[in-house]
């Protein structure tokens, strides 16, 4: 236990001082603009309609990242109260998660890993012995008690630095408060934890929201032993020059965009874009998540500001081109380049998840939010647990999803996705892979599957599950 905690901080401290040297490299650090926090909450309350917390417009250079999460409803209250709670529910959790006598307002942890059956993966124990990497921008030292206080309203698990369940790095001299990345920093570690909820945590605050600093960030959450997989909930304009950050031996995930196709906000979602060798970045479009009271999940419907498209440089950006894993699926809709997103999750603010934050720039309590922001954490829990399984059956983690979606939906589509095929994002949804939410829903209880599972793809390989 001493020489790992010796190892991270030893870790910290030289990304630290490397991260640091932006400032004096000729790029001008990014402070956190931390009033974004009061301008949201108060355009919910005048207008009733969900706003983006940081908007596009806050992205002052090109080589920069805004956390892509909404905010849809303000101070939601905290105390449980008994009434219409779904059957077989949490006690603790609060009275206004999921269903509450026949009206929905938002989900909660149990409803969501309900609708998406993580429950049901056979041997995943709710990813015991994996770890979770968030990465964020901006130092949030209220992170832990914040997370506490989730944890205890809704019947999860403890997850802290005292325990080794938790653990924060730092690598920034600002604090993000008020800035919508503490929000962003919150729905990452809850939701993470919510989909599984015996998985550890490891978060990482980047120096600052530039791409060197994410960039740094997710090397630094990469390096840490026992991640599985780093869940990066920011996008931001295309800049090929920092593909090589997301060069990492494990799953890269990030939202693909929040204000609908590339086209409709202008500019190409990156590192969504970005396909060179070497990369392993999936990317995460969204839902529209509806179920029954009882939340068995009736349909997924691709969200209107989902992020997607293509990348042909038709917006000033860099031409990627189709890469050797999209192979039959996704190889027609934008011809000879790169189609995104990978795949898709809840993410519609209409469809929004409680998150817990106290800070002086938001009132103590929960708050609906969506934005392709919520589908990135939710998958990483979810993949936290099929790895879980996987090794439960003496297999190894999947250190190359991408590939292997891609190679599972040639093999038997229907059995590893669930297809969104209405919803419009600027392209509409459609027959298995599209520009909305790409191969769909990750089934988890499939892809985690003893015999069936996810395995590894290769140039040129086919075929399907049945183990490594």
């Amino acid at each position: 236990m001493k020489s790992t905690k010796l190892s991270t901080l030893l870790l910290t401290a030289i990304a630290t001082l490397l991260v640091s040297q932006f400032a004096f490299a000729g790029q001008a650090a990014i402070p956190p603009n931390k009033t974004l926090a009061t301008t949201a909450i108060q355009a919910v309350q005048t207008t009733g309609k969900p706003v983006p917390v940081v908007p596009t417009s806050t992205l002052k250079v090109r080589a920069s990242a805004r956390p892509v999460v909404w905010l849809t409803k303000t101070q939601l209250l905290t105390k449980s109260k008994p009434a219409g709670k779904p059957a077989g529910s949490p006690a603790s959790e609060p009275w206004f998660c999921d269903w509450n006598g026949g009206s929905f307002l938002a989900y909660c942890p149990y409803g969501v890993e309900t609708a998406y059956g993580t429950n049901k993966i056979a041997g995943a124990n709710g990813g015991a012995g994996m770890t979770i990497a968030i990465v964020d921008a901006y130092g949030y030292a209220s992170a832990e008690a914040n997370f506490a206080q989730f944890n205890s309203d809704m019947g999860l698990p403890a997850c802290t630095s005292a325990s080794g369940c938790f653990t924060s790095i730092n690598l920034s001299p600002y604090d993000g408060s008020g800035s919508g990345w503490d929000l962003e920093s919150m729905l990452d570690i809850e939701y993470a934890h919510a989909m599984a909820p015996n998985a550890k945590i490891v978060y990482v605050q980047a120096y600052d929201s530039s791409y060197d600093g994410l960039g740094a960030a997710v090397e630094t959450a990469a390096a840490q032993a026992g991640v599985v997989v780093v869940s990066n909930s920011w996008s931001g304009g295309t800049a090929s020059a920092y593909d090589f950050y997301w060069n990492q031996p494990l799953p890269l995930l990030f939202a693909a965009g929040d204000y609908s196709s590339w086209p409709e906000q202008g500019f190409a979602g990156y590192p969504c874009d970005a396909s060179s060798p070497g990369t392993n970045v999936t990317c995460l479009g969204g839902t529209s998540l509806y179920t029954t009271s009882s939340l068995v999940r009736t349909s997924e419907v691709g969200w209107s500001g989902s992020g997607g498209g293509c990348a042909d440089g038709s917006l000033g950006d860099d031409p990627e081109y189709i890469p050797w894993w999209q192979g039959n699926n996704g190889s027609g809709i934008c011809g000879a380049y790169h189609a995104s997103p990978d795949i898709a999750a809840i993410a519609d603010p209409g469809t929004p998840v409680a998150v817990y934050i106290n800070n002086p720039y938001w009132t103590p309590g929960y708050y609906g939010v969506g934005g392709t922001s919520v589908a990135t954490p939710v998958t990483a829990g979810l993949l936290a647990d099929i790895d879980a399984a996987f090794v439960s059956f003496g297999k190894p983690v999947i250190a190359s999803l991408t590939p292997s979606l891609y190679q599972a939906a040639t093999s038997s589509y229907n059995y590893y996705f669930y297809d969104v095929t209405s919803g419009n994002n600027g392209y509409p949804a459609g027959f298995q892979f599209d520009l909305v939410t790409g191969l769909g829903n990750l089934t988890g209880k499939d892809a985690g599957s003893r015999f069936f599972g996810l395995t590894p793809a290769s140039p040129g390989g086919g075929g399907g599950g049945g183990g490594y």
